[in-house]
């Protein structure tokens, strides 16, 4: 629970900043390492697609609306196949559940500033090209009351 008041803080902090809520973000940004994953879940639902990777069309470095995309950008969110790397945290992938073109739910192993914990989050990718744009969205039955984001891809 140490890591989740924090993170709680940060996205109330951003919140309080102003702008239109889906361009509001909470912890997220750079950083991400490839790390070893975790052993895929058993609890997925036997008709789910339960995959060891995060689908390609996810990968990259993604950065708020506004955002410069900048390594420095403390909404800056970088995916990997198997990890996501936030601001202050990294999330090793546990298993994808999702279609093979819509969004994707992932359960990820989380460690930030000397805590880890459990989290669900979902991405679904809307729009093409310039108006593409990734939405990451908390779990709903989560204990951690994030706001979703809605990122831009940075240029490779």
């Amino acid at each position: 629970m140490g890591m989740r008041l924090p993170l709680l803080a940060l996205a109330l902090t951003i919140a309080a900043c102003g702008g239109e809520p889906q361009q509001e973000a909470a912890a997220t940004g750079g950083g991400a390492t490839t790390a070893p994953a975790v052993p895929a879940s058993s609890s997925a639902a036997p008709d789910a697609q339960v995959a060891n990777s995060i689908p390609a069309r996810f990968l990259g470095v993604w950065d708020s609306e506004n955002g410069t995309c900048d390594p420095a950008s403390d909404q800056r969110l970088e995916i990997a196949a198997n990890t996501i790397g936030f601001y202050e945290s990294l999330g090793a992938l546990r298993s994808v559940t999702g279609g093979e073109s819509g969004p994707v739910t992932l359960a990820l192993a989380m460690e930030g500033e000397g805590d880890t914990w459990d989290s669900v989050i979902k991405l679904e990718l809307t729009g093409s090209g310039d108006g593409e744009r990734l939405l990451l969205l908390p779990d709903p039955e989560g204990d951690v009351l994030l706001r979703p984001l809605r990122l831009k891809r940075c240029p490779s």
